[in-house]
């Protein structure tokens, strides 16, 4: 932590404050300046702790929380009046940093419900891989799960006896069949049910016309995809024998996915007002995806209170994967524009809560801050900054570590009276 310190230095703007001259009746005296500004007063150095700045002593030492050494800061004695707490951080330090801004906006924010979900594949749109004939897996051409496989792909090679068997039947019916023509006998019958026998085994059409005229029979079927759709689970692997009816692999398609997202019994009855819903994801924020309800549980989830709702978003691109973080906004009402900014960007203290605004000279001063309704992102503003100033909405609680770390927790705010000022602070 203390080389982390030392390494983020940041140089703290000189707070003036203003001075005003007024007269004086009493005894015929000349008028003479009541406000102090920040050079006049006294600096006294105290220490502090870099983790835990509620620890204040007045000689160095350790800190008795986490045992770090005190940092060394200077402080003052008396207060200034209508001063705002500013901060300077040079640009190449915000970057390093990772401080970032975002424009106070008018937006509007939606009545309703947010719930939180995950997203996952469409268990209607499973597939089922098993084996057709039993026999050992020759080749895999499919390995790892997560493979997006293709319709038409071809998915491993099988051998079989019994399917070498069948197709022996076949090759010899079909050469014989001249011979018990000539004796009255139709064998037109065998062949078509031998055919259906390959056919159900996994032969084509053309596989089972190359048979007729192929030297000696091999056994060998090559399994083919009917369906587009992702590989998520491999029951057998290159070696392994199948027996018939066997589950082979599992796939399933990827051109909707489901999100499941809790509900409480209390929230139940929101349902009943048919709300709009769509959903974000937090891999794609902005990004607006409608939905609808597929599965609503009827039954709560063991031991809590939860009600287990299912949605369905489209996923035409594919882009969207399972597992990914989703917000579902069950929205009742149409929003109304306000002043809205990131929920990242709000300071929260015990009695007040405060935003770092951005200054045109790239330091940055602390207001305090009146909030109002909040949405899932964004927080409305109720007093305290205007539109179109940019606030921190990342990085926020780094520079007021700093700040306080520089300057203590008593500081001041934008029209309020500061009671404990620091005016440096350095590193040991």
């Amino acid at each position: 932590m203390k080389t982390v310190l030392k390494g983020f230095i940041i140089s703290v703007l000189v707070i003036t404050a203003s001075c005003n001259t007024r007269q004086a009746n009493d005894n015929g005296k000349a008028a003479t300046d009541s406000r102090v500004t920040m050079q006049q007063m006294s600096p006294k150095e105290v220490y502090t702790c870099p983790m835990h700045h509620q620890i204040r002593s007045a000689k160095p030492g350790k800190c008795p929380i986490c045992g770090m050494t005190l940092v060394p800061v200077k402080t003052m004695q008396k207060a200034a009046v209508d001063t705002p707490a500013l901060i300077h951080i040079p640009l190449r330090q915000q970057l390093l940093a990772g401080i970032r801004t975002d424009t106070a906006r008018l937006a509007p924010l939606y009545g309703g419900l947010v719930l939180t979900g995950t997203t996952l594949f469409d268990p209607q749109g499973t597939q089922v891989v098993s084996a057709w004939v039993g026999g050992w897996i020759e080749k895999m051409y499919v390995r790892n799960p997560g493979e997006k496989v293709k319709a038409g792909q071809k998915l491993y090679d099988l051998y079989s006896p019994d399917l070498l068997s069948a197709e022996k039947d076949y090759k010899l019916a079909y050469k014989q069949q001249d011979l018990f023509r000539k004796a009255s006998v139709d064998l037109t019958p065998t062949l078509q049910a031998l055919k259906q026998k390959l056919l159900r085994w996994g032969l084509s059409a053309d596989q089972i016309n190359t048979l007729k005229s192929a030297s000696e029979a091999t056994g060998k079927v090559a399994i083919y995809s009917t369906s587009a759709g992702y590989l998520t689970q491999k029951m057998k692997q290159q070696g392994d024998y199948v027996q018939e009816g066997e589950a082979v692999l599992n796939l399933v398609k990827n051109n909707t996915l489901w999100i499941q997202a809790q509900l409480y019994d209390t929230e139940l009855p929101l349902l009943e007002t048919h709300p709009k819903i769509w959903a974000e994801l937090e891999a794609f924020p902005g990004r607006k995806l409608y939905g609808k309800i597929v599965f609503d549980n009827p039954v709560l989830e063991t031991g809590s209170r939860v009600h287990l709702l299912h949605i369905e978003i489209p996923n035409p691109d594919g882009g969207l994967q399972p597992g990914m973080l989703a917000y579902v906004h069950l929205q009742t009402s149409s929003g109304q524009s306000v002043l809205v900014v990131p929920k990242s960007s709000v300071i929260y203290g015990q009695k007040n809560n405060y935003l770092w605004v951005e200054r045109a000279d790239s330091s940055f001063e602390r207001r305090q801050v009146s909030l109002g309704k909040a949405g899932r992102t964004m927080i409305q503003i109720l007093k305290g900054i205007t539109e179109g100033e940019r606030v921190v909405n990342a990085g926020a609680y780094l520079i007021n570590s700093e700040y306080i770390l520089t300057y203590g927790s008593g500081v001041n705010l934008s029209g309020m009276q500061m009671s404990d000022m620091k005016m440096s602070g350095k590193g040991r």
